[in-house]
């Protein structure tokens, strides 16, 4: 009797020990590299020597809405097709981003929503300037703004919706993954007493409603892809203070759809990104994908628990042990992305 209870004893301790060990070896994350522009032809990405290293599993790219729709119905994918033909040649992954704000003074948008009235000017202009990639040293210029479609406009998000579409009619299960671009929208004007007020035809809800329609068009559109949303901030909510449920429900809805989550910024512990979208990140259910850019500016950023700049060790602790993220955008933002990235990304 002793030695039955002394083997199943056993036997449980090895298999928590078991347990234990599994919980603690974390899946590696897959790093790809990001291109938040594509030249004519693709040059950058084809000369791109990065992209040769095996550390990178591909490319994140960047398409604007407009050159994917240059007239209104007509599509034109040549540019994906060639980078998945590239891409595929050299045994990498193509993963989408469908880019459809701005972040200059040139919009990303067809031209037929601005001339059209049905669109209701198509787009809205927002700052720039508290934006993660600004030099704070650099003097304030009169373009530091870009656009931002109106997708809480019916007829705009119809024509978005459709692009998407044909988009997963083409490539659903011919890529890695696709995503938008962030949910940051930074419109409205401050009161005297701190309160903002937006445009006349912006309402924060009907913003965040949209959002939702668009993450199930792109659920359904492309079932066999890993499809993600880029969750920042929102217009109207400054969590943890003015909490009207816009975040915690959009994180909701990417769960119900079984969609990846994650943003273009990923910096240790910055207090404004802290409180608003990491601490979901961090929540949302392993089985579920995550991922975060590396974005300009991101390397420069003080790390608050150092009082040191970001360092390429920062990231990854923060990704692996905080966020738990199953994958890594890699903008080349140079000196940072050859002395320190390319110095200390480990080989898996």
């Amino acid at each position: 009797m002793f030695l039955r209870s002394s083997t199943t004893l056993l036997a449980l301790l090895v298999l928590m020990m078991g347990s234990a060990i599994a919980a603690d070896i974390k899946k590696p994350i897959k790093h790809y590299l990001y291109f938040n522009h594509r030249e004519l032809n693709g040059e950058n990405i084809t000369s791109d020597k990065a992209l040769s290293d095996p550390r990178f599993s591909g490319a994140q790219i960047v398409y604007t809405w407009r050159s994917l729709e240059p007239e209104q119905d007509r599509y034109d994918f040549s540019a994906i097709r060639h980078d998945i033909a590239y891409l595929d040649s050299i045994g990498k992954k193509l993963w989408i981003q469908l880019q459809e704000k701005s972040f200059t003074p040139r919009h990303n948008v067809p031209a037929y929503l601005l001339s059209d009235p049905r669109y209701q000017g198509g787009i809205i202009k927002q700052s720039m300037l508290s934006a993660p990639e600004r030099d704070p040293n650099k003097a304030v210029t009169d373009d530091e703004y870009g656009w931002s479609p109106k997708m809480w406009e019916v007829p705009v998000r119809e024509r978005y919706q459709r692009l998407i579409r044909a988009l997963g009619k083409e490539f659903d299960g011919k890529i890695e993954g696709i995503n938008f671009s962030e949910s940051s929208i930074d419109i409205g004007v401050e009161d005297s007493k701190g309160n903002t007020i937006f445009p006349d035809d912006f309402k924060p809800q009907q913003y965040v409603d949209a959002i939702k329609e668009n993450m199930r068009v792109l659920a359904g559109a492309f079932p066999h892809t890993t499809t993600m949303v880029y969750l920042n901030f929102l217009p109207g909510e400054w969590l943890p203070w003015t909490d009207k449920g816009y975040m915690r429900s959009l994180f909701a809805q990417a769960q119900t759809l079984q969609m990846g989550v994650g943003g273009p910024d990923l910096m240790p512990y910055r207090k404004s990104h802290m409180g608003q979208s990491y601490g979901f990140i961090k929540n949302y259910p392993a089985n579920l994908v995550k991922g975060m850019a590396v974005q300009d500016g991101n390397l420069r950023q003080i790390n608050p628990r150092t009082k040191k700049k970001n360092s390429v060790e920062d990231l990854l602790d923060f990704a692996r042990d905080y966020l738990d993220l199953d994958y890594i955008f890699w903008v080349e933002d140079e000196p940072y992305f050859s002395n320190e990235v390319l110095k200390k990304l480990p080989v898996h």
